[in-house]
């Protein structure tokens, strides 16, 4: 079995899933989509090694409301992902538990 080290361009990454949600007429968030489903397509039959979202840091500027917005919405997503990450931790810690 193929093992497999999945590397997401952020920036790259949301620009293009929301050029595809306009296109569909869709309303959601960044924060709505299945980060685990999407590295589980990508990976298929393969051992998920590991995953890195790579995004650069916005600067936060004082008194501008479009930044401390940006800056807001980028720690939502920072912390969905840590979620995301901290659950499948968990799960393969059980499923090595129970393989022993």
């Amino acid at each position: 079995m193929k093992r497999v080290f999945v590397f997401i361009d952020g920036s790259n990454f949301y620009h293009r899933l929301k050029e595809l949600c306009e296109r569909l007429e869709q309303k959601r968030r960044l924060l709505d989509f299945d980060y685990r489903g999407f590295v589980d397509s990508l990976v298929s039959a393969h051992q998920l090694v590991g995953v890195r979202y790579y995004v650069g840091a916005i600067r936060r500027n004082n008194n501008d409301e479009r930044s401390e917005r940006l800056y807001a919405d980028q720690q939502k997503l920072l912390a969905r992902l840590e979620r995301v990450v901290e659950r499948d931790n968990r799960r393969r810690l059980r499923e090595a538990v129970a393989l022993e």
